[in-house]
């Protein structure tokens, strides 16, 4: 159960039916958040660059407890994200973060972060995400940086290099490769 202060929740949404959701819950009075990246498409007679949710079938929204029916009754939410029949909160800061890496406009992922491993805590020295801090993470995918929104198990994924990369205490690693695999909390 929510509290009486808004709090940023996941929804699922009907499929394809995202930027519709964040209308609709806009219309209805919500702060909607819609994380959109450009790509790309090229079809065989042209080349166009498309706006696609980041992470499909989701979209954020910053709501109180008396508002789950409510939400769940707007046109193209399908259900509220929810683990043991307790709905998934998102901080503030995690909303933030994603906010910020697509600011940068590098090339974002999204990966399920199950499999993710944590090692080194580091801080980012320069560029557009200096001072953010991570943690080294050893999934054999050198030269990835990711931000984990823990409320639903995911991770937005960037390329990085490892010099822009400073360790956060003594723990250094024995091989250093050209490019590490991060994770930002």
């Amino acid at each position: 159960m929510l509290s009486a202060v808004p709090q940023w929740v996941a929804l699922y949404t009907n499929p394809r039916m995202e930027k519709k959701a964040e209308k609709n819950l806009a219309e209805a009075g919500y702060e909607v958040y819609l994380p959109i990246r450009r790509e790309l498409h090229t079809w065989s007679d042209r080349k166009k660059w498309v706006e696609t949710p980041l992470i499909k079938s989701y979209i954020f929204a910053k709501i109180i407890d008396k508002q789950e029916g409510l939400v769940r009754n707007v046109r193209g939410i399908s259900n509220i994200v929810s683990f043991n029949h307790k709905i998934a909160t998102i901080p503030e800061s995690e909303i933030q973060m994603m906010k910020d890496f697509l600011a940068t406009e590098l090339d974002i992922q999204v990966r399920n972060t199950e499999s993710l491993k944590t090692g080194t805590r580091v801080r980012i020295t320069s560029g557009p995400l200096a001072g953010k801090m991570g943690m080294l993470v050893d999934d054999g995918d050198n030269g990835n940086f990711a931000v984990e929104i823990t409320g639903i198990s995911m991770a937005m994924v960037v390329y990085i290099d490892s010099d822009l990369m400073e360790p956060v205490n003594d723990e250094t690693p024995t091989k250093t490769p050209r490019r590490r695999k991060y994770i930002i909390r």
